[in-house]
């Protein structure tokens, strides 16, 4: 008769291949929050392009589309790698569709690039095309969250996801903030959805903060661009009441650099985040 020792054994293989395989996970959502970042560049820059119809960060754009594609290869590369495992991959059916969605979207971006190229295509629109890109990506990050069956390491998973989700909000905050200067003007619903987003940024920090390891959001805390936070909130209120009063055009400027500060520096926290995610599988499997 089997004995219970060779079950037990049997149950600690297949908790270290599933570790393994989060651990592999850990790498794909690294990967993932680098073209994440990328893209999150090109569509601010791509508002600002748009919104002064091709007088402004033109030469930036040019320059940050080569960055997206190499780190979009690495990505395909990731992908290609999962799928040669595909029965090894737990939640791979859902993981798969979003990787499927991923891939027509990103069918579209070079048509995409072309419409704002020859501004054949309005801000708002391209953003919206961008973030859902965006969105799908981090789909793939959401599914990899929802896949842990270690209580920690689930904890983890779902810090990192609203975490990128917050800087997800804040880049949407920086290309719509960008075209409505770079505009002169702002509406209503302009003014309603810069409050929205700013709402989803404290949401998805809450969660971080409720989630993460406080040494991570120690860390967090002390890697925020402080200086670049006080002046996004003068900006912010500059913005709301845009119309009212003449526009310095150096606004635009600031705003970018400011919350692209504030940005970079968020990306820095996914990469302790996800060193600490490969650091706690790797200890569980020990």
């Amino acid at each position: 008769m089997t004995s219970a020792l060779s079950f037990l054994l049997t149950a600690r293989h297949c908790e270290i291949g599933e570790l393994e395989r989060l651990a592999a996970t850990s790498e794909l959502v690294g990967t993932i929050g680098r073209f994440i970042h990328a893209l999150q560049r090109e569509r601010g820059i791509s508002n600002i392009f748009l919104a002064s119809r091709g007088e402004r960060f033109g030469a930036m754009r040019l320059e940050q589309i080569p960055q997206c594609d190499e780190l979009q290869a690495q990505v395909l590369a990731t992908f290609e790698t999962l799928a040669a495992d595909a029965a090894a991959v737990r939640n791979g059916a859902r993981l798969f569709n979003r990787v499927a969605v991923i891939l027509d979207s990103l069918e579209g971006l070079p048509q995409l690039r072309d419409q704002v190229e020859s501004l054949a295509t309005k801000a708002p629109d391209a953003s919206v095309a961008y973030t859902r890109l965006i969105a799908g990506s981090l789909a793939v990050v959401f599914e990899a969250a929802d896949s842990a069956g270690d209580p920690e390491i689930s904890r983890a998973l779902v810090a990192m996801f609203n975490f990128m989700q917050g800087k997800e909000y804040a880049g949407q905050e920086r290309a719509h903030g960008a075209a409505v200067f770079a505009r002169g003007r702002i509406d209503a619903p302009g003014q309603q959805q810069w409050r929205h987003l700013i709402e989803q940024q404290h949401h998805c920090f809450d969660i971080f903060n409720e989630f993460a390891d406080p040494r991570l959001a120690a860390a967090e805390h002390r890697g925020q661009d402080h200086g670049a936070v006080v002046q996004i909130e003068r900006l912010r209120r500059i913005g709301h009441s845009l119309g009212a009063m003449p526009v310095d055009e150096s606004l635009v400027d600031a705003w970018y650099e400011c919350c692209t500060a504030r940005v970079d520096a968020m990306r820095r926290v996914e990469d302790l985040l996800a060193g600490h995610l490969k650091a706690l599988c790797e200890r569980k499997i020990v």
